[in-house]
C-alpha cells in the first residue's frame, strides 16, 4: 500500500493554510480550558472524596448495572426528553464537584446525524497512530457496556469501569444529595471522563449522544468541533427541519474554536455557517475546503483521497465498501490538521504515513461489517432515513444478486421516509422486534414495506429466527444485510459471525 502525501505539503505542524487561523483557535482553547480548571477550584467546590459510602456499593459490572437501570435512561424510552425538559445545569455541577476531570487532557467534539460514531473512531485512531494515548466515547453499544469507553482502541477493563464509576457516585453522594436526578447517559459521561483522566489519556474523542446543543458531552471544552451530515432525526427532541436539528447540533461550537462541517444539506450549512460566525470560530466545510476524490471501491475495501486544502492523502484504503465512511474518514482527517497546528495537543511533526497506515487497520463495527458466509451478512446500524439510504447504496454497489433484508425499527422514528429506500432496494425483507419498548411491531413495518412497493416481506418472532430465514431466502449466492437499529445489529452480530 502506497500512500503519498502531497510533497508541497508542510510535514510538521501548521501547513500554511492552517497556521494563522488554528493556531490563535487552539490558543483560545488553552486560555478557555485553564479559566475552567481555575473556577473548579473556587472555595464550595470540594475536590473527589476518597472515601464516602454510597446508598449503593459500587463493587462489579454488575453493581454498576443495577444503579444504571435506577435511573432514567433516554436511549430506551419511547419519546424521550424534548428541549423544554433538559438543560446542562446538573452536568456542570457534578464535573465541578469531580474537579473538572474533562480538563485534564485535550478533546475533540462530533455532532450529526450520520456518521458522527465512525468519524470519532477515525480520528481517535489517526491521533494514536502519532503516539498520542487517547480515549473515545461512544453510544449505544453494541454488546457491552464497555464498548462506549475507550482507552487506545481497547474497552475499558470491568475493573477500571467499576472504579470510575464508583467514583462518580462517591461524589453524586457526597456533593448532591446522591444526584437522583442525575440520567444514565450522564453518568456513563461522567465515568468516561473520570475513566480518561485516571487513565492519563492525551487526548479524548467524543461522540455527542442525542442532539448537541443540550448534551451531556457539551461541558467539555474542545480544541476541535466537527458536525457530520445532517438529516431528520428525533424530531420530537430537536426540530421538524433540516435547519432547527442543525441548529442543536450546532450548539456544540464554542467560541473561537475551530468547526470542521461535514454537513451538506444548504440548510443545515447555513446554520452552522451563521452559528460558527457568531461564536467567531473559524470552520472549514466538506466540498469547499476539504475533498473527497480518486474513490474506487471493491467488495471489502475502499480507495480514495482525501484533500484538505493544500494537503493531499494519497490512495487511502479503509476496508470498508462504504463511500459515506470514506467520506466520514475525511472529516476525521480535516480534524486532525487543525489539531497539527499546535505543538501543546500533537508532540512533534504529523506522521501523515501512520495516520494512513492506522486507517487502513481501523473496522468500524455495526457500520457496514461484513461476514463471510454462503450468504455473506451485512450488519449495519443505520436507522434513519439518510443512514438507510447510504447503506442500501452501498449494498447494492457491492452486489447485484439478491439481496434480503433483516429489519428492526425503533417506533418514534420517521417511518414513513425510512421504509421506502428499503422497499425499493432490497428483493426480500423479514422484519422481527428487539429488546427494547421502543422497538416497532415487526407486523406493521412489513405492512408498511409492501405499500411501498417492497417485495417478499416475511416476520419472524425473534431476531435469531429473522436472520435464519434471512440466509434462507437469500440462498448462498444472495446477501443478507441486517439494519435498523443499533439494538437489533448488537443482538444479531454475534450471530452474523458463526456464518
Amino acid at each position: 500500500m502506497n500512500h503519498v502525501v502531497n510533497a508541497d505539503a508542510d510535514q510538521g505542524h501548521g501547513s500554511a493554510s492552517f497556521n494563522g487561523v488554528a493556531i490563535s483557535a487552539v490558543r483560545l482553547w488553552l486560555k478557555r480550558r485553564t479559566s475552567l480548571l481555575s473556577a473548579s477550584a473556587l472555595p464550595g467546590l470540594s475536590p473527589v472524596p476518597t472515601t464516602c459510602p454510597a446508598t449503593m456499593p459500587i463493587r462489579t459490572m454488575k453493581d454498576v448495572l443495577a444503579f444504571l437501570n435506577q435511573r432514567t435512561d433516554y436511549e430506551k424510552q419511547l419519546g424521550g426528553r424534548t428541549r423544554d425538559t433538559f438543560d446542562l445545569d446538573r452536568m456542570k455541577e457534578v464535573c465541578d464537584a469531580l474537579g473538572r476531570p474533562d480538563l485534564a487532557y485535550a478533546a475533540a467534539h462530533v455532532a450529526g446525524t450520520k456518521g458522527k460514531g465512525s468519524t470519532s473512531r477515525y480520528l481517535a485512531a489517526a491521533l494514536r497512530s502519532q503516539g498520542l494515548k487517547v480515549g473515545l466515547f461512544t453510544s449505544p453499544h453494541l454488546e457491552r457496556l464497555n464498548e462506549r469507553i475507550e482507552v487506545n482502541g481497547k474497552p475499558l477493563s470491568d475493573t477500571r469501569f467499576v472504579k470510575a464509576f464508583a467514583r462518580v457516585v462517591e461524589t453524586l453522594e457526597a456533593e448532591l444529595g446522591g444526584g437522583r436526578d442525575i440520567t444514565f447517559f450522564e453518568l456513563l459521561t461522567l465515568c468516561a471522563m473520570v475513566a480518561f483522566r485516571d487513565q492519563g489519556i492525551d487526548a479524548a474523542v467524543w461522540e455527542v449522544g442525542l442532539g448537541g446543543r443540550l448534551d451531556a458531552t457539551n461541558v467539555v471544552s474542545p480544541a476541535v468541533s466537527i458536525i457530520t451530515e445532517i438529516g431528520l432525526d428525533h424530531t420530537r427532541q430537536l426540530g421538524d427541519t433540516i435547519a432547527e436539528i442543525a441548529r442543536e447540533k450546532a450548539g456544540i461550537i464554542k467560541p473561537g474554536v475551530p468547526v470542521v462541517c461535514g454537513a451538506q444539506h444548504p440548510d443545515a450549512v447555513r446554520v452552522i455557517t451563521l452559528c460558527a460566525r457568531d461564536a467567531e470560530a473559524p470552520i472549514i466545510h466538506f466540498g469547499r475546503d476539504y475533498h473527497l476524490r480518486d474513490f474506487s471501491r471493491e467488495f471489502h475495501r475502499v480507495t480514495f483521497t482525501a484533500a484538505i486544502r493544500d494537503v493531499r492523502y494519497d490512495r487511502l484504503e479503509l476496508p470498508t465498501p462504504a463511500r459515506h465512511l470514506a467520506e466520514n474518514a475525511c472529516h476525521a482527517l480535516a480534524a486532525l490538521e487543525i489539531l497539527n497546528a499546535d505543538e501543546s495537543i500533537l508532540p512533534g511533526p504529523l506522521d501523515r504515513a501512520a495516520v494512513a497506515s492506522a486507517l487502513a487497520r481501523t473496522a468500524q463495527p455495526g457500520r457496514f461489517e461484513i461476514f463471510a458466509g454462503r450468504p455473506p451478512v451485512v450488519i449495519d446500524s443505520a436507522h434513519n432515513e439518510v443512514s438507510l439510504k447510504a447503506t442500501m447504496q452501498t449494498a447494492r454497489a457491492i452486489h447485484k444478486g439478491r439481496l434480503v433484508l433483516v429489519v428492526g425499527i425503533a417506533e418514534d422514528k420517521d417511518l414513513e421516509a425510512c421504509l421506502p429506500p428499503l422497499a425499493q432496494g432490497a428483493d426480500g425483507a423479514v422484519f422481527t422486534s428487539y429488546a427494547s419498548p421502543r422497538a416497532s411491531d415487526p407486523q406493521s413495518l412489513a405492512s408498511l414495506y409492501m405499500k411501498f412497493g417492497g417485495a417478499g416481506a416475511e416476520v419472524a418472532k425473534s431476531p435469531k429466527a429473522a436472520l435464519a430465514l434471512a440466509r434462507k431466502l437469500a440462498g448462498e449466492n444472495g446477501m443478507v444485510l441486517v439494519t435498523g437499529s443499533t439494538y437489533l445489529a448488537g443482538e444479531l452480530r454475534s450471530q452474523a459471525a458463526k456464518g
